[in-house]
C-alpha cells in the first residue's frame, strides 16, 4: 500500500484540513509550478495561483505523486487542481486513506478517477464521519446488481457522501413501510439526499402530510413532493400559497397543483407571481387552464413564452388556430413548435418566422385565453 509519512516520528494521524488561502497577487512560484509541472496555460495558472501559496514544491509534489499512484494522469490532476486549487497543499497522509478506502470498496481505477475529477471536494469529507458510513450504508441499501461505483460516478452521485446522515437508514425504512418503490427511494437518495437527513419523527410526519395531500407513494412525483415539504417550513408554504390566493386560488386548488407539479414550490414567491400575473392577467387564463398545463409556470419568458405567444396570437386572430391549443403549444419541443405552428402556416403568413424570431416585437396588448 502506498503511504506518505511526512512525520515518521509521530504515531498519530494529523487532522486534515484544506486551507483557504488568498493572496493579493498570484505567487510566481505557484504559477511556475502549475505551468511546468501540471501543464496549465499561463493565463489559467495565474488565476488558479491566486488561491495558492507554494513556498516549496515538497507538498504539491507529494500530492501529485499520490494521485498518479491511484491512476490519475496529468490531465486529471490539472482538472482537479483547477476546480479545487488548495488540494495541492493538502496533507497526503490524510488524503491517501480516503483514496484507498474508495479503492477497497468498489470505487477504483477509472471510476475513482472519474469521481474525484468530477467532484474533488469529496476528499474534504471526513473519512470516519462521512465517507465510511455513507459507503457502508450504500452497501446495505443497494441491490446486488447495482454497483457503488456506478452510483457515485453518476451525475450528483457524490451528494450522498456530502449530505450523509445517520438518520438516512431509518428514513429509508419508513419509505419502505409506506410502500414507496425501491427505484423511487434510490432516486431521492441520489438526487435529494438531504431530505433523508431529516429527524426520523419529522420525516414520518412529512410522509403522512404528503399522502393526505393526495400524493401517490408509488408515483415519481411523491419523491419530489416529499423533498419540497422537507425543504420548506410551514411559514414559507403559507407565504407561497398567499401568492396564489392573490390571483383567486383556494388552498385546495394550490394543493392540487402542487400534487401535479410539486417543483412549483421550489421557486420563490416572486418567481411564482410573475408567470401567474402574465398568464392570468395578461393572457386571460383561468385557474383550471394553469392547472391543466402547470409546466408553463417554469418556462423562460424571453426564450419561449413571449416568442411563441406572438405566433399563437397571430394565428388565433386570423382564425387559423383554436385557443384551446395554446397551452399544449407552449410546452412542446422547439422543433415540434416550429414544424406545427410556424412552418405549417408560412404559406398563408410569410412573415410568421420573422414574427417568431424578432425579439424586438412585443406581445400585443389584447388578451389571449385558452
Amino acid at each position: 500500500m502506498f503511504r506518505f509519512l511526512l512525520n515518521p516520528n509521530s504515531t498519530l494521524l494529523r487532522i486534515y484540513s484544506f486551507r483557504e488561502l488568498s493572496s493579493a497577487s498570484a505567487s510566481a512560484s505557484a504559477v511556475d509550478y502549475l505551468t511546468n509541472t501540471l501543464g496549465f496555460a499561463r493565463k489559467t495558472a495565474i488565476a488558479v495561483a491566486g488561491e495558492l501559496n507554494i513556498k516549496t514544491s515538497t507538498r504539491p509534489d507529494s500530492v501529485v505523486q499520490l494521485f498518479k499512484h491511484y491512476g490519475f494522469n496529468p490531465n486529471h490532476i490539472a482538472t482537479i487542481v483547477s476546480k479545487h486549487p488548495s488540494i495541492l497543499l493538502a496533507d497526503p497522509i490524510i488524503l491517501e486513506p480516503k483514496l484507498q478506502f474508495f479503492s477497497d470498496n468498489g470505487v477504483s481505477g477509472s471510476s475513482l478517477v472519474d469521481m474525484v475529477s468530477t467532484d474533488p471536494l469529496i476528499l474534504r469529507r471526513s473519512l470516519q464521519n462521512k465517507i465510511i458510513p455513507s459507503i457502508s450504508f450504500l452497501k446495505e441499501f443497494l441491490p446486488a446488481d447495482h454497483n457503488i461505483d456506478s452510483l457515485l460516478t453518476a451525475k450528483r452521485g457524490t451528494w450522498l457522501v456530502h449530505k450523509f446522515s445517520r438518520q438516512m437508514m431509518p428514513n429509508v425504512e419508513t419509505l419502505r413501510s409506506h410502500g414507496v418503490p425501491e427505484s423511487s427511494i434510490l432516486r431521492i437518495l441520489t438526487l435529494r439526499p438531504q431530505a433523508l437527513s431529516f429527524n426520523a419523527d419529522e420525516f414520518k410526519g412529512v410522509l403522512t402530510r404528503a399522502k393526505e395531500m393526495g400524493f401517490d407513494e408509488k408515483s415519481t412525483t411523491f419523491i419530489h413532493g416529499v423533498y419540497s415539504l422537507c425543504a420548506m417550513k410551514k411559514g414559507k408554504w403559507e407565504s407561497k400559497v398567499s401568492v396564489f390566493r392573490s390571483f383567486g386560488w383556494g388552498e385546495e386548488e394550490v394543493i392540487a397543483l402542487f400534487v401535479k407539479q410539486p417543483t412549483i414550490m421550489h421557486h420563490s414567491e416572486a418567481r411564482i407571481k410573475k408567470p401567474l400575473d402574465f398568464f392570468m392577467n395578461e393572457l386571460g387564463w383561468k385557474r383550471e387552464d394553469v392547472s391543466k398545463y402547470p409546466t408553463v409556470l417554469f418556462l423562460s419568458f424571453e426564450k419561449r413564452v413571449v416568442p411563441r405567444c406572438r405566433v399563437l396570437q397571430l394565428l388565433i386572430e386570423k382564425d387559423l388556430l383554436s385557443r384551446k391549443r395554446m397551452g399544449r403549444a407552449l410546452i412542446i419541443s422547439e422543433d415540434q413548435f416550429i414544424k406545427v405552428f410556424v412552418s405549417s402556416y408560412e404559406k398563408k403568413i410569410p412573415e410568421l418566422l420573422d414574427v417568431y424570431q424578432n425579439n424586438n416585437v412585443g406581445l400585443p396588448q389584447s388578451a389571449v385565453s385558452i
